[in-house]
């Protein structure tokens, strides 16, 4: 695969940041508010807009440092490719569940946006070879996000609910390692 110029991985992470302010405001919201409704944002919760403000801002802010530098790094030239669409998939489906089920997975995506996706990147870099284990390591804990998500929607299962926070954030972390490898 092809380098991708520096301009080309500061709109994939312009972009990414972009969602993940978008996925802190929902679930900011949520947690200030009590609903995902822009009219109760605005009208009746009125209070609470400058703590959702500064939530989507701190988001918008970790996610522009830290873009800035990983688009400068050498480190992360030949894994930036695999390392954005792991990115962009777990976003996704933190993004999927925000707007299904705000009251059970907010505060996990709060915890989530927060640093652990950056935590994620950061390990990333640090074995690049392209083994089966970085693979399985990668697809796995997509796997296992979407079952610890998907768990989320069972009512029966529903009680042990504060157990896949951490979960989530392992196979957060992991799917980003994971996704490290050369091509």
């Amino acid at each position: 695969m092809d380098k991708l110029d520096r301009s080309h991985k500061t709109l994939l992470i312009l972009a990414s940041v972009v969602v993940k302010s978008f996925l802190m405001a929902i679930v900011s919201s949520y947690v200030f508010c009590g609903s995902i409704n822009p009219y109760v944002l605005f009208f009746h919760c009125i209070n609470n807009v400058p703590f959702v403000a500064a939530s989507i801002a701190a988001v918008a802010l970790i996610g522009a440092f830290f873009g800035y530098y990983i688009t400068k790094l050498k480190s992360f030239d030949s894994i930036f490719p695999h390392l954005m669409m792991g990115d962009f998939i777990v976003t996704a489906m933190y993004f999927g569940a925000s707007f299904s089920a705000p009251s059970i997975i907010a505060s996990k995506v709060m915890f989530w946006l927060f640093g652990v996706w950056i935590l994620g990147m950061l390990l990333a870099p640090f074995n690049k070879e392209r083994t089966i284990l970085k693979k399985v390591t990668e697809y796995g804990a997509m796997v296992a996000l979407g079952a610890l998500l998907t768990a989320h929607f069972i009512p029966f299962l529903q009680e042990y609910e504060s157990s896949y926070t951490l979960g989530m954030m392992v196979s957060g972390i992991l799917s980003l390692f994971g996704a490290g490898r050369n091509k």
